[in-house]
């Protein structure tokens, strides 16, 4: 709509331009056959027949204003012809580029596994045949190639279920029952959730233990397999877990209790 009224403008104003000058030579040609007229019967106005009252500069000078308008508005016209093409592009690129910017993250992060358990996180500075310098949080770190077990890319998206709050204690004479919530806090769907309760003495060994499927979310799998135990992320499910004592085990000889969340994750 704002292309076409300019359009519109840009045509009044040509025809202007092209009317202007000769609309002007018009009205010097009539005062001059005027005045001319009036020279042959007086003999003293000849004068105006060469200064007439409206001189050709000045005709210029409207020209000129109406030619620097037209080239404003071709100039905003071509601004919005690349505006239009701008919004045309709009859509499918610029998502794609919301989207590698979400998923692409600044740095490479790898996952440095160590032959004793340790597993290390961050970016790889350097790295030779003898060891492998790492940028982490806590600062750089020097690590032997001899002492690494596995290094692979660091994959951020994952579950993290963890234990919602509290949990009951039921104590019982021959089992205890635990009954919780769980909340799935990470990135990824958690599947085949479990909770697992273990009873200990007083010497840290295990007496008894067991372990239970939370009621989770339904989930069909590629292969046909169906779970009622998977938890997306930001979701949570109860649990209750009862761990049987052994026979001639008294409830007495329980020190404490330790619990654990498992999980898997599948595509």
């Amino acid at each position: 709509m704002i292309l076409a009224k300019h359009i519109s403008r840009l045509s009044l104003l040509l025809i202007m331009i092209v009317t202007l000058p000769m609309n002007l030579q018009a009205q010097d040609s009539s005062r001059v056959t005027s005045k001319g007229k009036s020279g042959t019967q007086e003999g003293s106005d000849k004068r105006e027949f060469f200064k007439p009252k409206y001189e050709v500069k000045d005709s210029e000078q409207a020209v000129q204003e109406l030619r620097d308008e037209i080239n404003q508005i071709q100039n905003d016209m071509d601004r919005m012809r690349m505006q239009l093409r701008e919004y045309d592009d709009l859509s499918a690129p610029r998502i794609r580029k919301e989207i590698k910017r979400l998923v692409n993250f600044p740095e490479k992060i790898s996952e440095i596994t160590l032959k004793n358990g340790t597993v290390v996180q961050g970016k790889i500075l350097s790295e030779d045949l003898d060891k492998i310098v790492v940028q982490t949080n806590i600062g750089t770190l020097s690590i032997v190639q001899e002492n690494i077990k596995e290094l692979k890319p660091f994959d951020r998206l994952h579950a993290n279920v963890e234990l919602k709050g509290e949990f009951e204690d039921q104590r019982h004479a021959d089992s205890r029952v635990f009954i919780g919530q769980v909340i799935n806090k990470g990135l990824r769907r958690a599947d085949y959730v479990r909770v697992r309760y273990r009873l200990h003495d007083k010497r840290t060994n295990i007496i008894a233990q067991d372990s239970s499927f939370i009621s989770g979310e339904p989930y069909s799998f590629y292969s046909g397999v169906v779970s009622e135990s998977s938890l997306s992320p930001g979701e949570s499910s109860l649990f209750r877990v009862e761990v049987k004592l052994p026979p001639g085990v008294e409830a007495k000889s329980i020190s404490y209790v330790t619990y654990k969340v498992l999980f898997d994750e599948f595509n």
